[in-house]
């Protein structure tokens, strides 16, 4: 027996069409079932034109024939059935497009929905942070073409109308000659595919030049927007900046011109091919008209179903509103294969231990799609209910231990215990709830204080007097009596508040973290939590800090050696591992590395102070 292998053949994917009609359907059953009964309606009244047309025109032939009272009948029948023809073909196309509008408002609010619950779902940060992930973000974002999926519905619509109308007129010509209609249909239809191409060319011509015109528009943008403006203006960066932005602009824009250049020779390829369509009806037509093998009705009827056959070659923006829209969609739903959290619920995962320490055994760690090792043969115990701070130069991997103890990545080897268990097995949200935070690069809300501070455990019940506790522990309690509104204070002058300096906002932050630990979390951790403090503050803060969460274990990550002296243990990072650790008076007493960084640092504050 032969054993033979198959080739897995990778599956077409489906058209832009299909993918924004079949999404509809998802999100707007209803709605969608009503536009696509709508569109069907009105594809059959060009050729109900046609045919009221050549009746009216054939029943006036006969009025010459046969006087009024003979043919009246007949008139008024014609004339009352294109009437309503061109009522219908007013009435339904605003029907369908208003209906297409709301189909088009729901999807967008539903995909806008569905790429944040993609996004928000992963606990860790692989998948933000992964380039595949970011361009595919940039993807369901529209790329640099401003467009929705509203456009994009609506150009289904606006394109469906009139080919699906061009479509009958062609099967209305049937009736004359077949080799007329199949000739006509084929011209119009290699035009049509022409003119899609060339609009899928510029599409695909667009959005293959991002990363050029997202550096073009970045240069722009720090022009025009407030946090770079302090260094533009000092710095006179302004005409560099612009110069920065045409060029990167130019560049990014050269392929698309280049892609362009070909539109008047397609344009006028598709015109010849439609002429000689249009002569391959209107010539046999006349023959036939002026030797009286038709009438006059038969003739106006095959002639108006000729012109309504134009509506392959309707060639509008529309066309690119389509073919972005399914991008988009299949962007989505490639984002959503790539997280499949979203599309199933998790394994159950064993309760957070409430107390316990938490070890690093033999943990090495690089971040995706690196070869450097950040961490490696990291052997650490972080004691329950007791302080830990961790020092180390930059580079160290401070700031990763913590991203690794947060659980936003993995270990690339060895593992993390927390209570002896491993914390792969620990319900990752639950256990991210357990950890109070401040990072170096913690969020400035631009709402109320209140909600600043809330926002570190929204869900928890907030009374004033623990509100009024954090506060003190923080230090915040002197900001909140300088706020023109206290607690309701907007904190951005974009939405009429105010701002606030560098420590102030740390104290918010420093807040939000007591607040989470405040509703039960067990580990704090701080990553240079008062980096915008003087020497003074800083101390006096750490000291509350510690006194506002007894019984909880804290991390402490600090270049300041003024605070970390106060830990219970310091641990000191080299190289991505532990090199030494143990009290303030014992790492003095070693004289090793820690030692001499904290004698560097010591001889700068006595310096300074002199000066």
């Amino acid at each position: 027996m032969t054993a033979t292998t198959s080739t897995a053949v990778p599956r077409k994917p489906a058209p832009p069409v299909v993918l924004l009609i079949t999404e509809a359907l998802r999100t707007d059953r209803s709605g969608t079932a009503a536009l696509l009964g709508a569109l069907a309606c009105f594809a059959v009244l060009p050729a109900g034109l046609a045919i009221a047309s050549g009746a009216l025109i054939g029943s006036l032939d006969r009025l010459r024939a046969q006087g009024w009272p003979a043919a009246s009948r007949d008139i008024l029948l014609a004339a009352a059935g294109l009437g309503l023809v061109f009522l219908l073909q007013l009435v339904l196309p605003m029907i369908a497009r208003a209906v297409a509008e709301r189909v088009g408002r729901a999807l967008d609010r539903a995909v806008s929905g569905r790429v944040v619950t993609a996004l928000a779902a992963p606990a860790g940060l692989e998948r933000l942070e992964d380039p595949a992930s970011r361009e595919l973000l940039a993807a369901v974002r529209g790329g640099v073409i401003a467009t929705n999926l509203r456009d994009a519905v609506t150009g289904v619509v606006n394109i469906g109308l009139v080919r699906a109308a061009a479509t009958l007129s062609a099967l209305v010509l049937l009736g004359y000659r077949w080799w007329v209609a199949l000739g006509l249909l084929a011209a119009y239809c290699c035009a049509m595919v022409v003119v899609s191409k060339l609009y899928q060319r510029q599409l695909v011509s667009a959005d293959g030049t991002p990363a050029g015109l997202a550096r073009a528009l970045y240069l722009k943008s720090l022009v025009t927007t407030a946090p770079a403006a302090k260094e533009v203006r000092v710095f006179g960066l302004a005409d560099w900046l612009l110069g920065g932005y045409r060029g990167e602009w130019v560049r990014a824009l050269r392929r698309v011109r280049t892609e362009r250049s070909g539109v008047v020779r397609v344009t006028v390829v598709s015109t010849l091919a439609v002429a000689a369509g249009q002569a391959l009806v209107f010539v046999p037509l006349a023959a036939d008209l002026a030797s009286g093998a038709l009438s006059p009705g038969r003739f106006t009827a095959f002639a108006v179903a000729a012109v309504g056959c134009g509506g392959f070659l309707v060639a509008t923006p529309d066309l690119l509103h389509i073919g972005v829209g399914g991008e988009t969609m299949r962007a989505v739903r490639e984002l959503e294969r790539a997280n499949p959290a979203t599309l199933a619920p998790a394994p159950r995962r064993r309760e957070i231990p409430r107390c316990g320490s938490i070890v690093f055994d033999g943990v090495g760690f690089r971040y995706p799609h690196s070869a450097e090792w950040v961490l490696r043969g990291l052997d650490l115990t972080i004691e329950a209910a007791a302080s830990t701070a961790i020092v180390g130069v930059n580079g160290a991997g401070k700031t990763t231990l913590v991203k690794l103890l947060c659980g936003f990545y993995q270990p690339t080897e060895g593992r993390i215990l927390v209570d002896g268990v491993d914390l792969r097995e620990l319900d990752p949200d639950q256990w991210q709830r357990h950890c109070a935070a401040l990072f170096q690069d913690w969020i400035r809300w631009g709402l109320p204080l209140r909600d600043n501070v809330l926002l570190g455990a929204p869900g928890h019940p907030a009374e004033p007097h623990d509100l009024d506790r954090v506060a003190r522990s923080s230090g915040l309690d002197e900001v909140i009596g300088e706020l023109p509104a206290g607690w309701a204070t907007v904190l951005s002058r974009e939405f009429d508040g105010v701002d606030l300096s560098g420590g102030q906002w740390q104290r918010v932050g420093l807040a939000r973290a007591l607040w989470a630990v405040h509703a039960g979390a067990g580990v704090l951790l701080l990553d240079e939590p008062t980096s915008a403090l003087d020497v003074r503050g800083e101390a006096e803060l750490y000291d509350l800090l510690l006194a506002a969460a007894p019984g909880r274990t804290v991390v402490l990550i600090s270049h300041r050696f003024s605070t970390v002296r106060r830990a219970d243990q310091i641990v000191v990072l080299a190289g991505g591992r532990v090199v030494e650790r143990g009290d303030h008076h014992a790492l003095m007493a070693a004289g090793g590395e820690y030692a001499a960084m904290f004698t560097v640092q010591a001889q700068r504050f006595r310096t300074e102070g002199d000066a």
